[in-house]
């Protein structure tokens, strides 16, 4: 049994052996994979640029697969448009089980936005992503229309509220109300960048950075990667709500969260 279920890196980290997979047609004009039941299933932890939309349809190799050859592995309960964030898995005779999250993401027809993804499963879904960066991909074809932003910058970002973006800068400094800890990427935070996330996050988020060295007492002076919703409040913000929201992007060197680097 594990063996016929046996599939690439990043389907084995993100479908667990005893996920309930349920088989579902797709995907539709609008993206979505539907249940004999009806049920109707979305693929979790993508989020598509308004610039892409019209070509998030089936993609040559999504239409390589016929229809009762994907399965859903719900991820949550019904939105309220009833609709059930999954992993999407194509089943493949050549080369069995794969994520199509992960072929979206190397396409270049997607970001990567985390909501459930976590550990191996996020560093997989991240990797496809950097990959279609890479070899100019889809939505990364245009360099001048890279949704990726400076953090030095933010006149550009407060352009950007509302819109999914992926932004890179240095933690200038951190602060901490008793209920929110801010990542301050400027000196003056009714203009400059700023992520936040919650106290009681802290752990969660302590624990992601962790698998390569990092808390986030440590990050002042780091260069990092942020992803998520631009708001304007006192300057551009991201509110991190998910761990794989935040990365470091710089090798650790030593003296750094107490460790020597790797």
């Amino acid at each position: 049994m594990a063996q016929e279920r046996a599939g690439p890196p990043a389907f084995e980290a993100c479908v667990p052996e005893e996920a309930r997979e349920v088989p579902v047609s797709g995907p539709t004009s609008e993206g979505l994979f539907v249940a004999a039941s009806g049920e109707r299933f979305f693929a979790s932890d993508l989020h598509v640029p308004e610039a892409a939309a019209p070509d998030r349809g089936p993609s040559e190799d999504d239409l390589s697969v016929s229809t009762g050859q994907w399965e859903a592995v719900a991820q949550g309960s019904e939105n309220r448009w009833g609709l059930i964030p999954a992993w999407i898995v194509i089943i493949d005779g050549t080369t069995g089980r794969r994520l199509y999250q992960v072929e979206q993401l190397r396409q270049g027809k997607a970001l990567f936005a985390p909501v459930h993804a976590a550990g191996a499963c996020a560093d997989s879904l991240r990797q496809a992503e950097r990959q279609a960066r890479h070899d100019r991909s889809g939505l990364w074809r245009d360099r001048k229309a890279w949704p990726v932003y400076s953090a030095a910058a933010p006149e550009r970002l407060s352009a950007q509220a509302g819109r999914y973006s992926i932004i890179e800068g240095r933690i200038v400094s951190l602060g901490k109300t008793e209920h929110t800890r801010y990542l301050n990427f400027g000196r003056y935070w009714k203009t400059d960048f700023t992520g936040s996330l919650k106290i009681q996050d802290e752990e969660v988020f302590n624990a992601a950075l962790g698998r390569a060295g990092w808390e986030l007492d440590a990050l002042t002076g780091v260069t990092v990667e942020l992803r998520g919703v631009v708001q304007e409040r006192d300057g551009p913000l991201i509110t991190l709500r998910h761990p794989e929201q935040l990365v470091v992007t710089e090798h650790k060197r030593a003296g750094r969260a107490g460790q020597d680097s790797d």
